[in-house]
């Protein structure tokens, strides 16, 4: 792949986020202004309960299979993906099974029961296709994702939308975001099977193991699981600051420093989308080389977003948000001192995976979340959503340390790197 290629690789995969990420928005702003109070409330639950339920179930798959298919011998590919996607399918299964029963608990009213369950459903969904993605990551075609991605969200927007100005309900906003998501995970599976047609037979290749409930368990154990645990990790300490905000500040400077928060997650499109297609070469690195050239790539990309982001922040914020959200202003300027951070460990993390270092990134992720904790603790009753903008600046320089001291470590047997003889 030339540096031509990569490059529209990286944009066509920003601007499918972009969509992916404003299409949500638009459709929760519709929601937040065409449903009841009430109804809303239980939109904004079961999104996050379907998130979390996302994450939990996922376990670290998405990245093991992308990291293994990364590795694997030509013909390969295949076998992997079939051997992992039933058990993804039935981790999603038993998690909306569990929720739609407490659902049923939880409220006597069986629309609001089951709207609840389409929801989780539907974010259910958007998590196996996740992993369904990141094999395309795997097999170096993530344009693949980028269109399947853009062209669902498209869809979603506009029936959800049709959906708000005709028949604005709660139940029937949650069955059109299922049945989009749903036909969105089937397509893609059907994309990756018709990928890899001619790559299903044979053996599987080294970094597997023939199919069987025992052996495959223990790899889920020893090679995914961890990536998971740290995934989780990493989420708590990136967004536990706004709970803390809330305890000592209340909810409205929940809601300042959100607005800051999300502008930050906005710009971190950029490296993500970096990575998903670097991902592979990650994987297959002998040596820190391709690591650090995208590293420095990354880090200098990151200089003129934060300087522009910073002089801009003063109209940026109340232009988007409202003139009461100047009081964010501050806390944004601090946060883009960390976004050069972020974006490192970004590479860094992603580098810790892809080298079998999971249990080394898990342990990392629970040592951020811990400094984030007592900085925030720290800082946050007595310098309100400033401090926690600085905690962030502390707990990325924090794992970017443990990160540096990790990958300078001699390779683990197994890895590339180790069986090229190579250290990083």
């Amino acid at each position: 792949m030339t540096f031509t290629d990569r490059r529209t690789l990286i944009a066509y995969r920003v601007i499918s986020d972009l969509a992916g990420k404003g299409a949500f928005l638009l459709i929760t702003m519709g929601a937040a202004r065409r449903l009841p109070a009430e109804a809303f409330g239980v939109f904004a639950l079961g999104s996050t309960l379907g998130w979390m339920a996302g994450v939990l179930t996922d376990a670290g798959l998405q990245m093991h299979i992308a990291r293994t298919v990364a590795r694997a011998a030509p013909g390969r590919a295949g076998p992997i993906f079939e051997r992992w996607l039933p058990w993804r399918l039935a981790a999603a299964a038993v998690a909306f099974a569990v929720i739609t029963a407490a659902a049923a608990l939880w409220t006597s009213d069986w629309r609001t029961a089951m709207a609840l369950s389409l929801l989780v459903a539907s974010w259910l969904c958007s998590a196996v296709t996740e992993f369904v993605h990141h094999f395309f990551r795997g097999l170096s075609r993530s344009d693949i994702e980028s269109t399947i991605t853009l062209v669902s969200r498209l869809a979603l927007l506009g029936l959800a939308a049709g959906v708000l100005v005709l028949a604005p309900a709660l139940l029937t906003l949650a069955a059109a975001m299922v049945a989009v998501t749903a036909t969105t995970t089937v397509i893609a599976v059907l994309v990756a099977r018709r990928l890899v047609t001619r790559d299903n037979h044979g053996p599987v290749t080294a970094g597997t193991v023939a199919p069987g409930g025992p052996r495959r368990v223990d790899e889920l154990l020893r090679q995914a699981a961890p990536v998971g645990i740290g995934i989780v990790l990493s989420a708590l300490y990136f967004r536990l600051d706004v709970v803390l905000v809330e305890h000592w500040q209340g909810a409205a400077a929940v809601g300042t420093y959100n607005a800051a928060f999300r502008l930050i997650e906005g710009l971190r499109l950029m490296p993500a989308a970096a990575l998903a297609v670097a991902l592979p070469a990650l994987c297959r690195a002998t040596s820190a080389g391709p690591m650090l050239r995208l590293a420095g790539q990354l880090g200098l990309a990151s200089v003129p977003i934060v300087a522009l982001s910073w002089a801009a922040a003063a109209w940026l914020l109340p232009l988007l948000f409202g003139d009461r959200f100047v009081d964010a202003v501050p806390a944004f300027r601090v946060l883009l001192l960390a976004y050069p951070l972020m974006t490192l460990n970004y590479v860094l993390t992603t580098q810790l995976i892809a080298w079998d270092r999971h249990g080394t990134f898990a342990v990392l992720c629970a040592i951020a979340l811990g400094v984030n904790v007592a900085l925030n603790v720290r800082l946050i009753p007595s310098a309100s959503i400033v401090g926690a903008a600085w905690s962030v600046i502390g707990t990325e320089a924090c794992l970017t340390a443990g990160c540096v001291v990790a990958l300078a470590l001699p390779a683990q047997a197994g890895s590339p790197a180790r069986a090229a003889g190579t250290a990083p």
